[in-house]
């Protein structure tokens, strides 16, 4: 806990001393995780789904190193099938949430935005990256484009949010009491 609540303080010094250097260091963060996004979207089919494989096949052999599974022979086992879509969500839901986090940090060192103007930006801005990422996509061999995976960026988006406003409440609770404390 101390831990978490040294990060935070240095995290609200550095944008409070240093506002501008702030705000361009996130804003390269966004551009740099939004160049990385576009770039695995660019991958055809058969590069994008032997990196999902190989992760698969290896989350599998680490929680059941008996099961046999190799990357020839994992797509006869119907239920990795259904894992990997999982997975593949789950990374797009990581993803987006990441990128979500990274907007929401650039917009904090903008002291005249209002926490709803905060709140609305990032899972808009994820919105418009994820329509871009899936409309890329249907220009790429083997892959297509699915306005349900631009729902699932959000949910990223939204998830990633609630967790930095539950943090940051946490820590504020936190802060309250050690400064009521006497001798604090």
């Amino acid at each position: 806990m101390k831990m978490l609540i040294r990060a935070m303080d240095g995290y609200r010094r550095s944008a409070r001393s240093h506002p501008a250097l702030f705000v361009c260091i996130n804003l390269i963060l966004v551009i740099s995780w939004t160049g990385l996004i576009m770039r695995f979207s660019g991958e055809n089919a058969e590069v994008s789904g032997g990196r999902s494989a190989r992760i698969l096949v290896t989350l599998v052999r680490a929680i059941a190193p008996s099961s046999g599974v190799t990357l020839d022979n994992y797509e006869t086992v119907l239920v990795l099938d259904n894992c990997e879509k999982v997975l593949r969500k789950l990374a797009h839901m990581t993803e987006y949430g990441i990128l979500a986090a990274l907007v929401w940090s650039a917009l904090y060192g903008i002291k005249k935005l209002s926490r709803r103007i905060r709140s609305l930006i990032p899972p808009l801005f994820v919105g418009l990256t994820g329509s871009i990422d899936e409309i890329n996509q249907t220009r790429v061999d083997g892959r297509y484009g699915s306005w349900f995976d631009v729902c699932v960026d959000v949910v990223g988006a939204l998830i990633a949010l609630i967790v930095i406003y539950r943090l940051i409440r946490l820590y504020d609770r936190w802060k309250s009491v050690t400064n009521s404390r006497p001798g604090a």
